[in-house]
This record gives C-alpha cells, sequence and structure tokens, in this order.
C-alpha cells in the first residue's frame, strides 16, 4: 500500500468517525414511559405568606427550566408564565404533562396554542404535586438543527478534500 492510500483511508476513517460525532446530538429518542412514584414526604408545602403550594418540574423549551414551588391551584399557562414563558422554537401544541400518583401514572399532551387561540380554559389542566411538564421543540428547531449539522459536515469535507488535493 502506498502513502497517498495510506492518507486517503485515514483522512475516510477520520471523516466517517467526525460524522458520527457530529451525528450524535440529532439521535434524541422520546419515551412515553414514566417511573414509579414514591410517595415519601409531603407534597404541599407552606409557602412564604402561609399559602399552600406545590412542587413541579419544568422541562424542555422555556426560559427557566427547572423545579417550582408555585401555589396550589396553579394551572399550565401560569406555570409557563412563572418560568418565563416558552422559547421561540418551543412547540405549544404538544405539550406533555407527567402526572404520577399512588393509583395510576398518566402522560398527558395539551395543545395550549388551541387555548390562545379560543380562550378556552377547559383546555388548560390544573396542576398537581409532583407533576412534569416538558416543553416540546417545534419542527423547525429540527430542521433548523439539520441543516447547521449539514453545513458543519461540508466544511469538513472541502477541508479533507483541499488538504488532499495539497498532498497530491
Amino acid at each position: 500500500m502506498n502513502c497517498g492510500r495510506k492518507t486517503r483511508c485515514c483522512t475516510i476513517g477520520f471523516f466517517i468517525v467526525l460524522v458520527g460525532v457530529l451525528a450524535t446530538p440529532l439521535l434524541g429518542t422520546e419515551q412515553d414511559e414514566v417511573p414509579k412514584s414514591s410517595n415519601s414526604g409531603a407534597q404541599y408545602y407552606l409557602g412564604s405568606e402561609d399559602e399552600l403550594v406545590i412542587k413541579v418540574n419544568v422541562w424542555g423549551f422555556v426560559s427557566k427550566p427547572g423545579q417550582y414551588l408555585v401555589p396550589n391551584n396553579t394551572d399550565l399557562v401560569s406555570l409557563l408564565s412563572y418560568v418565563g414563558g416558552p422559547l421561540e422554537n418551543a412547540n405549544l401544541k404538544h405539550i406533555k404533562l407527567i402526572r404520577t400518583s399512588d393509583k395510576a401514572e398518566k402522560v398527558l399532551r395539551i395543545n395550549v396554542s388551541e387555548y390562545l387561540k379560543n380562550g378556552n380554559r377547559k383546555l388548560i389542566p390544573k396542576l398537581l404535586p409532583e407533576d412534569t411538564i416538558i416543553v416540546p421543540a417545534s419542527k423547525w428547531y429540527y430542521v433548523n438543527k439539520f441543516f447547521d449539522f449539514s453545513s458543519r459536515v461540508a466544511i469538513i469535507v472541502q477541508i479533507v478534500w483541499h488538504f488532499t488535493m495539497i498532498r497530491e
């Protein structure tokens, strides 16, 4: 095997590994499995002004994701306001609410966009202790990520091609 062929094989191998590393963030999966709830400790707390508060989790495309203590009877739209609102790339049509209790575990899908169109409060659930809300990304976010990834791969291919042309 001559030196030029070895260089090409190494370059192609490097390129394949690099593409694999760059593609890893794009390969996320969504699961609807809910872990079993361990009902240890109190689920209701007393707030600073002797009001009853509950602990909820917010993940995904919101300004400030995290765990929050919010007043009892808080609804989903109010919670989204507490966390600074949804981000620009948030998909408000498919918000997931994971509700765990001793009796049952549920995954609810809420269309906040529909509420924003017609103002029907019945579409927005009240939160319960230990609810987890996941605000997913819109499809355009993933399209943007794909094109960002593609442009990076194109730049790497161009650099490798120029490197190979210079060596020959």
